[in-house]
């Protein structure tokens, strides 16, 4: 008896994610109505059965009543283009749990409490950036070292995207000053894009990811380095990278190298904080220029 109940359980709940699933079906075929499908998909039935769940066909003439596995749904909504409330329904629907990647409402406003407090005590360069990218704090260190001016800050409008590929701000011709630079300015640049697209897979076709993406193409390079892959992720990981920065008083402009990492302030990767540290000699005397003790710096690097 109780297996009959379990049964009964699981054909109502297969019910429902048919029911949520063609709901998203047939909304994805009415929108492209009147224009085709830039991968000529024609969200069809047969289609989804091909390309996404082999057994939806089955599933639908009652053949078949087991529930798709969690994994199998996430194929469909992928198939679907599905953004993050639409994939999460069908998840939920079908009694598995949702995807969460990133932190909303008070939540992320306490992460970003938290993350001006831990900047705030920290004697080296650092910002503090959300996983749509966007800046939501700088310290003064990093704000002297790459001499960001104070109104590109203003209203939250300066984002990592900004930051990197625009020629108006000063890192972008002092980390491209010789070809070794430029070099190592390209590895980075394909190396971020890839990060921020691979840590942001599930999102692509939320409105929040497609209006970044509009915002990104008036940067030539961002389209140049889109789909290219770092030669290698390791090493890009480790990898330092060279900037020109003022090391006293005198403004003079003298070559530095540095590395760049990342700290959570909760149990998701963003938001966090972007922390600098100084690589070799040059560097650590810049950072100390900047506030930064050199024993701080020795304990930092050495870690």
């Amino acid at each position: 008896m109780t297996v009959h109940k379990d049964e009964n359980f699981q054909y109502k709940t297969l019910k429902i994610v048919l029911g949520e699933i063609e709901a998203v079906r047939m909304k994805r075929q009415r929108e492209y109505a009147d224009q085709s499908h830039p991968l000529l998909k024609r969200f069809t039935q047969q289609e989804l059965n091909d390309e996404a769940c082999p057994t939806y066909k089955n599933l639908l003439v009652g053949r078949s009543r087991r529930v798709p596995d969690r994994q199998t749904i996430i194929q469909i909504a992928e198939y679907l283009e599905c953004n993050s409330d639409e994939r999460n329904d069908l998840l939920l629907a079908a009694e598995y749990l949702p995807i969460h990647h990133e932190l909303e409402g008070r939540s992320l406003e306490l992460a970003l409490e938290h993350a001006q407090q831990i900047m705030s005590n920290l004697p080296f360069p650092a910002m503090i950036v959300t996983h749509t990218l966007d800046i939501k704090g700088l310290n003064e260190p990093f704000r002297h070292l790459f001499d960001i001016p104070f109104d590109s800050f203003m209203n939250d409008k300066l984002n990592m995207a900004d930051f990197h590929f625009n020629r108006d701000l000063p890192i972008r011709p002092r980390s491209t000053f010789d070809t070794a630079s430029l070099e190592q300015w390209e590895s980075h640049a394909i190396y971020g894009i890839q990060a921020f697209k691979r840590n942001n897979m599930y999102s692509r076709y939320d409105h929040w990811y497609k209006k970044l993406f509009n915002r990104f193409q008036k940067y030539d390079d961002i389209n140049k380095y889109w789909n290219k892959q770092p030669k290698d992720l390791a090493d890009e990981v480790e990898q330092s990278k060279t900037i020109l920065a003022r090391r006293d008083t005198s403004g003079e402009l003298v070559p530095i190298r540095y590395k760049q990492i990342h700290l959570s302030v909760s149990s998701r990767m963003y938001p966090g904080i972007e922390v600098y540290l100084p690589v070799d000699d040059p560097a650590h005397r810049v950072f100390e220029y900047l506030g930064c003790p050199a024993e701080c710096q020795n304990y930092a690097v050495n870690q």
